[in-house]
């Protein structure tokens, strides 16, 4: 039987830094009404975001996987 491997969130934030500036900016702006700014200005609830988007990433690997 093959040991099923597990992304952790540190893994995939690792993945992440190879996204560009522009990619990240229009993440952010789709998602919060300011992007950036709001982020910056309410970071209990981006933390909150960012935790919810790693563990459906975790999810969608798993499923992948």
């Amino acid at each position: 039987m093959k040991k099923k491997h597990k992304t952790t969130k540190i893994q995939i934030l690792w993945q992440m830094r190879r996204w560009s500036f522009s990619y990240i900016n229009w993440r952010l702006t789709t998602a919060y009404p300011r992007g950036w700014k709001y982020a910056i200005l309410h970071p209990v609830i981006f933390v909150k975001d960012l935790w919810k988007y790693l563990n459906w990433c975790q999810l969608i690997d798993k499923d992948i996987n």
